[in-house]
């Protein structure tokens, strides 16, 4: 037995090659995902920053939240210290000293800009925390008085300021000049955020209740015995010895957020890479096993067994798969640090990161190596053997034997779940679960068009039948299509399934950008909107200053965070509850705007049926901090997918956070009033910096959807990876289809057909087959796209599909099923038939 399985290798090599080379490849991607994947987890788990060390002090007293599901989300907030614990703590005996801090925004600005971004916090910082790490002071003195800071070393060289010199910081009080007294010796470029420090007193002024106290014992007091009797004494507190001090702060969540997202666009690589992989390989190898049913006909003549040729078959398939396993583990190693370096080049990964490729993604792609072959020829496997010898040989003389019912029966099924997935998403539009199922429909349908493949290809055959007379070159395509409609059937899938892909990773952003802002047109009333740097934001006065501008309605910020019920994280922006109806166009389904006031709380209707809440309803919600926020239900309303399911009074939790700053205030204008005079008031009176912008109505939907577009490279990476991949899946199984017939050209050469005549039927064929796969692909993604699209909105239907990249990706989708038909041709043709002939006869 295993000398048939070797020497049925060894006689294949070609196309055995070309398989386990698929096989390898879509399990090394899938290594390389997942191993990125699990990076990126663990990064954002770990906190993903560079933690404050706090050597210095031996002890450190940090709040414990009441609910700490949050506080390790991207978006999670470190608890505060109330001050009567801080007295209490102060007061505890063997405490010497204490010191607090507690970090807020505090951006220096110069004239052309303000140093820091979204991926790069400032944050104002007490001096003595500064001492607590220790910090070196590489030149000057710490601040001494109200007014003065000290600065790192890299935000004074990009202000260009030195002790001694003046510049600006911008707070959530808005901008003050300060004296610059010091450079602190402080690396940013290891993944650290800016820091500026003040007095300890200014910065307890500016920064509110602190997050974590310093606590120095008294001379001759152990440290373990006194961090003992701080338990004691304050159980509603955790007190930190030790390594467990740097634990206790890391205010900047840009890695955490940088890596959630990494991980969530990994996770979706890895599914996507995993499905195609699976189809891909599928096809290739069952192209490939029915190439053999003459071999399997000849063995059963000269006496096999049924379940010798099904061993054969299935141990051949363990072999190429055991190859390509071991063959995964180095591609996908090699892919995953390629692809690491290329996220460090485009600057968008976490601090800490290092790709590391551990047992479950080497554990995903071996079984993906194993299982996808031993599947793939499963099917083929029982029908070589089940055949009786001589009507095996029958079938490999003739034309392919008829579809199996099953198939039908299945692809009818899958294509039935599709229609039931369409009719899903417009039942549910306006949910998320809507969204998803108009995707997954799209898929599915592409997966019954696969099954369906040869019934579709015998029925378009049989319709273009009267065409075929006009030429030898239509009617020897046609003949020999139709000779083997399952052949036909099977180098399309690949094509289908490489243009459904793409389209869908193209155009799905795209799409979804497009159905965002419809919804946020339809939904914004505001006039103007004024906006600070991007990742910095307004002070917090700034909507109270809008709304003195003369000319001005009604002026309201926002921010964002999150909030949780009973069940997952909940989106939430803190608002000024008497401008929202002014604000926005949202009608409540149930309870009026004007009952939303500073006890209040008002909920997506969706969300709040999923809770048991109703208007009237007294709910408690757990903060970003862990901390409880018990409100009042006043409004249920609906809004659309990208707006958030909690609306909270500003002054409810904005203390509690780090940095409560505006994203952005909306102006709506008293009736008359000239956009453009209004807009100067607000950039004068809002101190901001020079990163302030004011734009109208349209011109801001314009930049939100400008910069949606910024991220375009991750899209085209997931076309080359995954796409990619499936374009190389189709020109092996292309290949490996087009090699096996090279009997019958030889055949046609013998017959008096001209090289021209083969290489023109063939060319004929591989136009026609790949130019119906690209209208099945693009039909199926299309229309999931557009599903989506009016999931997303509830009322329109949205697809947005660029001409210029459809028509690229359709043109190398043709080039790639023309190419990979003929290049083997050009081969077979060079040969001598009568040795073709001899050889496959």
């Amino acid at each position: 037995m295993i000398r048939l399985v070797l020497r049925g290798v060894a006689d294949r090599a070609r196309p055995l090659v070309l398989s386990v080379l698929t096989v390898a490849l879509g399990a090394g991607l899938a290594v390389a995902a997942l191993s990125l994947q699990g990076s990126a987890d663990r990064v954002a788990a770990e906190g993903a920053g560079v933690p404050w060390r706090l050597s210095e002090p031996p002890i450190v007293v940090v709040a414990a939240p009441e609910d700490a599901g949050l506080t390790a989300t991207p978006s999670g907030e470190p608890a505060r210290l109330p001050p009567a614990t801080v007295e209490a703590l102060a007061g505890v005996p063997g405490v010497a000293e204490t010191e607090v801090e507690a970090p807020f925004p505090a951006y220096v600005v110069t004239d052309e800009r303000t140093l820091g971004h979204q991926t790069q916090r400032s944050w104002g910082h007490s001096w003595a925390l500064a001492e607590a790490e220790p910090l070196t002071l590489a030149q000057g003195l710490p601040p001494g008085a109200q007014g003065e800071v000290a600065l790192d070393a890299v935000t004074a060289a990009d202000a260009g300021v030195a002790p001694g010199d003046r510049t600006r910081v911008l707070t959530p009080e808005g901008t003050a000049t300060v004296l610059v007294t010091g450079i602190v010796d402080r690396d940013t470029a290891d993944g650290r955020d800016r820091g500026v420090f003040f007095t300890p007193g200014e910065a307890a002024a500016r920064g509110g209740a602190p997050v974590l106290a310093a606590v120095w014992p008294g001379e001759g007091t152990d440290p373990s015995r006194l961090a003992e009797a701080i338990r004691q004494e304050l159980p509603q507190v955790s007190v930190l010895t030790g390594a467990e001090r740097s634990e206790a702060l890391a205010p900047g969540r840009t890695g955490r957020e940088l890596a959630s997202g990494m991980g969530r666009f990994l996770g979706t690589v890895s599914g996507l890479v995993l499905a195609v992989a699976a189809v891909m390989v599928a096809g290739l190898l069952t192209t490939t096993v029915r190439n053999r049913v003459r071999e399997f006909a000849l063995l059963r003549l000269a006496g096999a067994a049924p379940g010798l040729v099904r061993r054969l078959v299935l141990g051949e398939a363990l072999v190429l798969g055991a190859v390509a396993a071991v063959l995964s583990w180095a591609a996908g190693a090699l892919l995953a640090v390629l692809l690491a370096r290329f996220f460090e080049a485009m600057g968008v990964l976490p601090p800490g990161f290092e790709p590391e490729v551990g047992l479950p993604a080497l554990a995903a792609g071996t079984v993906l190596a194993l299982a996808v072959p031993l599947l793939a020829s499963w099917a083929p496997a029982r029908a070589a053997g089940r055949t009786a010898p001589v009507e095996a040989m029958r079938a490999a003389q003739v034309a392919s034997a008829p579809l199996s019912r099953v198939r039908v029966a299945l692809g009818g099924a899958v294509l039935g779940g599709a229609v039931v997935l369409f009719v899903v998403a417009w039942a549910a539009s306006g949910s998320r679960g809507a969204v998803v199922a108009a995707l997954a429909a799209s898929m599915v349908l592409v997966l019954a068009a696969a099954l369906l493949a040869p019934v579709l290809v015998r029925g378009v055959l049989r319709l273009a039948g009267p065409l075929t007379s006009r030429g030898s070159v239509p009617f020897l395509v046609h003949r020999e299509a139709y000779a083997d409609t399952r052949r036909v059937a099977g180098v399309m899938t690949p094509l289908m399934v490489t243009t459904a892909v793409a389209c869908l990773l193209l155009f799905q952003g795209p799409t979804t950008s497009e159905a965002r802002m419809h919804s946020y047109g339809q939904r914004l009333a505001a006039d103007l909107v004024v906006s600070g740097p991007v990742g910095v934001g307004l002070p917090e006065s700034a909507a109270e200053t809008a709304a003195g501008v003369p000319g001005v309605s009604a002026a309201g910020g926002f921010r964002q965070t999150v909030t949780a019920g009973t069940g997952a994280a909940l989106t939430t922006y803190l608002v000024d509850p008497g401008t929202v109806a002014d604000l926005y166009r949202i009608d409540a389904e149930e309870g009026a705007w004007e009952a939303f006031d500073a006890d209040g709380v008002a909920l997506d209707a969706g969300t709040a049926g999923q809770e048991g809440w109703r208007v009237g309803d007294t709910v408690t919600l757990s903060g970003p901090d862990g901390q409880p926020i018990r409100a009042r239900v006043a409004v249920l309303y609906e809004a659309g997918l990208d707006f958030p399911e909690v609306l909270l009074p500003r002054q409810v939790l904005a203390p509690r956070m780090l940095d409560a700053m505006e994203s952005a205030v909306y102006v709506t204008l008293d009736p008359g009033a000239d956009p453009a005079a209004v807009a100067r008031l607000l950039e004068g009176a809002i101190d901001a910096g020079p990163g302030i912008l004011v734009t109208d109505r349209p011109g801001h939907l314009a930049d939100v959807a400008a910069q949606g577009e910024g991220d375009d490279w991750i899209t085209y990476l997931m076309v080359a990876m995954v796409a990619g991949f499936a374009g190389i899946g189709a020109v092996n199984t292309l290949v490996v289809s087009v090699a096996a017939r090279a009997g019958n050209f030889s055949l046609l050469r013998l017959v008096g057909a001209s090289r021209g005549q083969v290489a023109g039927m063939v060319a004929a064929e591989a136009l026609a087959v790949s130019s119906a796969a690209v209208a099945l692909g693009t039909a199926a993604a299309l229309a999931g796209l557009a599903a989506s699209g009016y999931a997303f909105t509830s009322d329109t239907v949205v697809l947005s599909v660029a001409p210029g990249r459809y028509a690229l990706l359709a043109s190398a989708v043709l080039a790639l099923g023309l190419a990979a038909n003929l290049a083997p041709v050009a081969a077979a043709l060079r040969a001598r038939p009568l040795h073709v002939v001899s050889a496959t006869g």
